[in-house]
């Protein structure tokens, strides 16, 4: 990958570390680790400097913005600070490990995440800042929405909608052509055969709602 400098990875723990050894392994040079935690700032993470992100992103305190991604596993605080980090400049990068199998007509979106035998077939469709987990399979004709979070060895069926920033559980399966809302949690291990409206945890097999959309 041309990258036009060294890259800046925000977030510094579990996910970051796979995420850095995936980047590492695409042969991308990485220059710092950005926190929003103090404690952190000055020390090391994975053998490389921590900076206190508010710190970092003055624009007296940096050079000139380059490639990022972030590393962090809570949906809407990794799309909040993908915004922030775009709107200073910086060019959100996709990092696919080398063991995932991508098939060639597949859109990855920027700051997408795609993990050690994880599977995407023909005519999917991932959105900006999502994470493909570990194992996990999606198959032909897909959408996943922004910032999603695709869990290790979950299983999407043909045609499956993900919606903006759902996370779906560890080990979970989806039928084909169902849609799951934007929002909406599915529990580990789920079977979901039918549709998931925005906001809902649903859990089980087959999963059932047992939490409502907070309207708030």
């Amino acid at each position: 990958m041309d990258l036009p400098g060294p890259m800046i990875v925000y977030g510094s723990g579990g996910h970051a570390k796979v995420v850095v050894d995936i980047l590492r392994r695409m042969g991308i040079e990485i220059a710092a680790i950005l926190d929003d935690d103090p404690d952190k700032a000055g020390g090391t993470f994975a053998e490389l400097p921590v900076f206190l992100a508010r710190d970092y992103l003055k624009p007296s305190r940096r050079k000139k913005a380059g490639p990022a991604i972030v590393a962090i596993g809570d949906n809407r605080a990794r799309q909040e600070r993908a915004a922030l980090l775009a709107g200073k400049g910086f060019h959100l990068v996709t990092a696919v490990h080398p063991g995932a199998m991508i098939a060639a007509d597949t859109v990855l979106g920027a700051g997408t995440v795609a993990m050690a035998g994880v599977v995407v077939n023909s005519g999917a469709r991932v959105g900006d800042n999502v994470i493909l987990n570990t194992g996990c399979t999606v198959d032909h004709d897909c959408r996943v929405g922004h910032g999603a979070h695709i869990s290790p060895g979950v299983h999407l069926g043909g045609g499956v909608t993900i919606g903006d920033r759902a996370h779906v559980g560890i080990g979970a399966c989806v039928l084909p052509g169902v849609c799951i809302g934007p929002d909406a949690v599915i529990g580990g291990g789920a079977a979901v055969i039918h549709d998931v409206l925005p906001g809902v945890t649903a859990v089980g097999v087959p999963a059932r709602m047992i939490r409502q959309a907070d309207s708030g």
